[in-house]
């Protein structure tokens, strides 16, 4: 039989987002969408290691790749998480994988949640960043609403394989003691699982000949049977294919330091079924393999459709309540609609605006109050084109020009657009009257135009640590986050990074950096800009570039070099934050996305600024 026609869904797959904290794969998402799809899989999940940035970019591609028709309408993209699973936060023991896999949008959130907490109370054990989850945070979160999210046992670097491996060696020294304390933790896990996943919960085995890992699949049939818990494989993909082991070889190999790089990651890669059963048929027959692609592909029919992208949730504060009253102004409808209106927000931006039309003696020019008029229809239209109150916006950012006056910080008068609008210099957002100076209202905000606005201000750098802390004190720890950025290797890096992890006979500890130093310095740059590796190595008649001779040649000195650097080159590689953005919430950050640590400790979110901004901040 042909094992490549029975459908199945790949649950257990990572991306360069796996690399934030531990270089770990060289998967682009787009690449292994389109190559699960080539191997005849019905779908894949993104599950990378403790962190969830790649979600947004992972379903856009979906999206993208199925309106394009590169993949069927009902290929899926589930969503996931490989979680650290421990019973207590303590230095100097086993931090167990589990997969986590979200069924719907309400999955989504418990998947931010958890991981949110898991980022929050991160710390170093043994050199390295530990993100784990407790048992007790995940029975909490999940059994607020249960039935959400799908759960597997992960790879043998899991809780279930790590215990068969105990019982085994307790069994061969034949100590009945640790034989029964082994069964007695193998029981307590399987049972903390069911109970809290239900039919949701599967082992996941995995084709590979390493003699761990066809142990565990080996011993693990009786007791998947004796719980009556469903198996499923996983690849447990950290590379493509196959053919480009030697590729995720040669990223592990450079970075310093003793890591186990053939047997652990030598099958971590997609497959067909046919090369799948080709391993596991050391452990299962032909049916049996069949049950666990059937199995999975109960898991394909729980995933249902992720709604994460909506329209951006504009930050609120608390504001004056001012009394709903008449306006007697002729030729202004929308301002008279807002001092009499129900929204608070609305009256509180109208009542300030003219407030300081007063004040300023602007109250009987009928140039001033036209302008604040259509300034108003704009930010209205606005608002009921994107489904918010946009004039909130407005009230939010004078809010906290006034805490950064107070915090003792200097603000610029104006930069860019926002000086065009009269209603941001009555609020002190800006400094500029843009009648005198003949700046018109619509090239900062207009009815075509539908987002929101976009404020630039400048601050004193050495005020913003006490900014931070004072919107912090004021809208709790978790509700302002600092923005996520994601580092990559550019050409150079590239390079870099291949010739300390590239092996062979006549270069087994890699090629010396000086030489790799010389090779990178090889890549012209213009304006500021490198050439791409495209360009370097082949030319660019639109660019009116030629290749450099003397790259190809240094390249053409170490087989397979370059098809390591091509490998590397763009692949996320860091995480880092955002110079000056912050990212405020109303509720909970994980009613939209996630909160993670930057290197420094900092609360960042764990998208992009404009991954973010797409779900809504």
């Amino acid at each position: 039989m042909d094992l490549n026609k029975v459908k199945r869904i790949e649950t257990h797959a990572h991306s360069n987002y796996s690399n934030i904290r531990l270089l770990d794969s060289i998967n682009r998402p787009r690449d292994m969408i389109l190559t699960a799809n080539s191997l005849g899989l019905s779908g894949i999940c993104l599950t990378d290691h403790e962190c969830l940035c790649g979600i947004p970019e992972w379903l856009k591609l979906e999206k993208e790749l199925k309106e394009k028709e590169l993949i069927p309408k009902d290929f899926k993209c589930g969503i996931g998480n490989e979680i650290y699973l421990i019973d207590e936060r303590k230095k100097k023991q086993s931090y167990y994988h589990f997969i986590l896999i979200a069924k719907d949008t309400i999955g989504f959130r418990q998947l931010c949640e958890l991981s949110s907490k898991s980022w929050y109370n991160s710390y170093y054990d043994r050199g390295m960043e530990r993100v784990p989850t407790l048992k007790s945070e995940l029975y909490e979160i999940i059994n607020k609403s249960p039935g959400h999210v799908i759960a597997t046992t992960a790879c043998i670097a899991g809780e279930a394989a790590q215990t068969i491996f105990s019982l085994t060696e307790a069994e061969k020294k034949k100590d009945e003691y640790l034989q029964q304390e082994a069964r007695g933790h193998l029981n307590n896990f399987l049972d903390f699982c069911q109970n809290l996943f239900g039919e949701d919960f599967y082992i996941e085995v995995a084709p590979s000949t390493n003699k761990d890992q066809v142990l565990f699949n080996k011993r693990i049939i009786n007791v998947a049977k004796a719980f009556g818990i469903k198996m499923i494989y996983g690849t447990d993909a950290h590379y493509l294919l196959k053919k480009d082991r030697y590729v995720h070889k040669a990223y592990l190999n450079s970075k310093e330091g003793e890591r186990e790089v053939d047997s652990f990651y030598e099958f971590a890669h997609l497959m067909d079924n046919n090369e799948a059963f080709e391993y596991l048929s050391k452990s299962y027959d032909e049916e049996k393999f069949i049950e666990l692609c059937n199995n999975s592909m109960e898991i394909y029919n729980k995933i249902s459709e992720y709604e994460i992208f909506r329209n951006p949730i504009i930050p609120e504060v608390d504001v004056i309540n001012y009394q709903k009253r008449s306006f007697c102004q002729i030729d202004t409808p929308t301002l008279r609609k807002l001092f009499n209106s129900d929204n608070i927000q609305e009256r509180y931006w109208v009542n300030e605006c003219w407030n300081s039309m007063v004040k300023l003696g602007l109250d009987k020019k009928e140039e001033y109050i036209k302008r604040l008029e259509t300034e108003a229809d704009i930010i209205a239209t606005v608002g009921e084109k994107i489904g918010d109150c946009v004039f909130k916006y407005f009230n939010t950012f004078k809010h906290f020009i006034d805490l950064f006056w107070e915090c003792g910080s200097i603000v610029g008068p104006g930069r860019g657009s926002s000086v065009c609008f009269l209603s941001d210099q009555l609020l002190g957002i800006t400094q500029l009257d843009p009648i005198k100076w003949n700046l018109a209202e619509w090239r900062f905000l207009n009815k075509e135009r539908i987002e929101l606005p976009d404020i630039d201000i400048d601050l004193a750098p050495s005020k913003r640590p006490l900014i931070l802390k004072r919107i912090r004190e004021e809208r709790g720890e978790l509700k302002v986050l600092q923005v996520a950025t994601f580092g990559t290797e550019g050409t150079k890096s590239a390079i870099l990074t291949a010739c300390r992890g590239y092996r062979s006979d006549e270069y087994p500890d890699g090629i010396d950096n000086d030489t790799a130093q010389y090779i990178a310095s090889l890549i012209p740059q213009e304006r500021g800009f490198l050439w791409s590796l495209d360009d370097v190595t082949k030319g660019n008649i639109e660019k009116d570039r030629k290749p450099i001779a003397t790259f190809n040649e240094e390249m053409n000195k170490y087989p397979g070099l370059l098809d390591i650097i091509y490998g590397i080159d763009g692949l996320v590689n860091k995480r880092s934050q955002h110079a000056s953005g912050v990212i405020l919430y109303n509720n909970d950050p994980w009613e939209t996305g996630a909160v993670m640590r930057s290197p420094n400790g900092d609360l960042t979110t764990q998208f992009s600024l404009h991954m973010a901004e797409a779900c809504g901040k």
